[in-house]
């Protein structure tokens, strides 16, 4: 029984890892997607400015 109690708690500490590490990823992913967006906005916000040249 003891046996089977260490393999349920090694089971349950590399979910537990692997748990906390999906979390972090996907709060990071989420966080780099929206600046990629928010850059993205700028730059075209940006470029469709028309520069003003005036020839006299």
């Amino acid at each position: 029984m003891s046996e089977f109690k260490g393999q349920l708690l090694g089971i349950l500490l590399v979910l537990a890892i692997f748990g906390a590490m999906a979390g972090i990823l996907v709060k990071t992913f989420t966080e780099q997607a929206q600046n990629i967006v928010e850059q993205t906005t700028s730059i075209q916000s940006v470029s469709k400015v028309t520069p003003h040249v005036n020839i006299d």
